[in-house]
Formats: C-alpha cells, sequence, structure tokens
C-alpha cells in the first residue's frame, strides 16, 4: 500500500461516511450547537464527570487515577464518549479498516497528517510536547475544568495568549485498543474559524485526504481481513470477537485460488 510505505511518519485516520472534516465529537452538531450550549454550557464536563463515576463498576480495565485527566479522556475516547480528542493510528491499515468497516453503501475517507508539521503550526515547535510538562498541553487538558475565562487560564498555565489550535500528542498506551490500533490522539480547543487542521496545514505533504468508494469497501475489508486487520485484531476485547465472529459467519464458501505470478515463485514439481 503505497499510502503506508511512503507516507512513513505520518498518523492516519479513516471515516466510513466521507465528511471532509476532522472535528472532534464534543464539537459536532450533535452535541454542540447554539440551543445545546445554552441549556448544557458544561456538557462536556458532564461527559467526563459521568464516566469517571459510573465506569469503575463496568470494566475490567485498570482505570486511570482521578488526577490523569488524559488518561480519561483516551479511555472514554475509545469507548465512544464525546471528548476533545481525535483518534489517529500509526497503522495506515488500521486507519483503512475504519473507514470500510461500516457504512458499506457511502463513500469513506482516509487521512494522513504528519503530526509535527501540525504542532509546529500549533506554536510548540516540530516534534511532539512532554505530556505533564507542557503549557499548551495543560491549557487544553485542562479546559473543560476551568470556570474563569480563556485569558486566566492561560496565564495559570505559564501562557501569554489561549491556546487556539489543536495538538498532536503521544499518551501512554495503557490498554490493549490503544496498544492493537497504534494509537495517537490529537487534542483540539473548540473549533475557530481558520483554526482546524484543515486550516493550519494547507500543503498536501502535511494533510491529505483520499476518498473511497463505496462499492470497493467490501473487497478492502476482505482483504484487510486476510492481511491480519479484523475485527478481533483491532479490538482485542469480547467486541471485537464477537464482530469477529458474525464477520466469519457470513462466509459461505471458498475455493482455493492460482498462487500469484510473483518473484521468486517455485512450484514443487519445479523441483
Amino acid at each position: 500500500m503505497c499510502i503506508a510505505t511512503e507516507l512513513t511518519h505520518s498518523w492516519f485516520r479513516g471515516h466510513a461516511i466521507a465528511v471532509d472534516s476532522l472535528t472532534p465529537r464534543v464539537y459536532r452538531p450533535e452535541f454542540d450547537d447554539e440551543i445545546l450550549r445554552a441549556f448544557r454550557a458544561n456538557a462536556e464536563l458532564d461527559f467526563i464527570e459521568r464516566f469517571q463515576r459510573d465506569s469503575p463498576t463496568m470494566t475490567g480495565l485498570d482505570l486511570p487515577d482521578r488526577t490523569d485527566l488524559l488518561g480519561w479522556l483516551a479511555v472514554m475516547q475509545h469507548y465512544r464518549t464525546p471528548t476533545r480528542l481525535l483518534d489517529w493510528t500509526e497503522n495506515a491499515l488500521v486507519a483503512l479498516y475504519f473507514a470500510v468497516r461500516d457504512a458499506q453503501k457511502q463513500d469513506g475517507e482516509l487521512w494522513a497528517m504528519l503530526p509535527w508539521a501540525l504542532n509546529k503550526a500549533a506554536g510548540i515547535g516540530w516534534g511532539f510536547p512532554m505530556l505533564g510538562n507542557n503549557p499548551v498541553v495543560d491549557y487544553l487538558i485542562r479546559e473543560p475544568y476551568w470556570a474563569g475565562s480563556p485569558e486566566e487560564l492561560a496565564k495559570d498555565v505559564g501562557l501569554e495568549t489561549p491556546q487556539l489550535r489543536p495538538v498532536a500528542i503521544m499518551p501512554r498506551r495503557t490498554f490493549s485498543r490503544m496498544v492493537a490500533q497504534r494509537s495517537t490522539f490529537t487534542i483540539h480547543p473548540r473549533p475557530g474559524a481558520g483554526q482546524n487542521i484543515s486550516d493550519v496545514l494547507p500543503e498536501p505533504k502535511n494533510l491529505v485526504r483520499y476518498l473511497i468508494p463505496a462499492g470497493d469497501k467490501q473487497q478492502l475489508l476482505s482483504d484487510l481481513d486476510r492481511l491480519g486487520i479484523n475485527h478481533q485484531a483491532v479490538m482485542p476485547d469480547l467486541e471485537g470477537l464477537s464482530q469477529q465472529i458474525i464477520y466469519e459467519h457470513r462466509i459461505i464458501a471458498y475455493g482455493a485460488p492460482e498462487p500469484p505470478k510473483c518473484s521468486g515463485l517455485v512450484r514443487p514439481s519445479d523441483g
């Protein structure tokens, strides 16, 4: 796959439905519009508090310490609670899996982003911030909890101005899904005009989007399964196992094909 072999330091993200947008779920219209903000101004914090309160009795995971704010966001994100994180992966095939797994009748999309370029555009240099010791990341993690003004929060963490652009981060992979999916994240402030990823990374070498036709999805999903990228591999838990069992049940018959005529092919009869 040329995308994976040529964009060797990019991160990848797949969408089952092509939306041409890189917006965290907590900021999408289903959870964040003018009416919702008027009646539920602290919805993001409500999501975090509710998840922290009820999750310990529902999972065998070694959950983060109460003070590990980024760790909680990572767990929430992988279990589809709306957060200010976007999932990315270092593995292009994993991103492709998420792009073709669902919505078989709709086009999907695959994004590739150079994370260092995003961080340079965000004002923290060409590289990754040190978690726990970076004022920009501290600002973005603490923002949901902050009751004062953005300017006051910026001053409290040691910034001159509020952070307006997303940042690429490399959190600890503390549970099996993160390891299996080679997880990375971008963490975002509330979207502002001209400050989103696609706004600050205009060059294709730093951010590119590939459209995946709906008609190709089923074959790509089958090809990925044969390469070991499937429901169970990407989600190594009971949910992934169940999805893989259902997927394999739909395979009715199999006929062995002729082997591809690749360089180095030797038939047993050739000696």
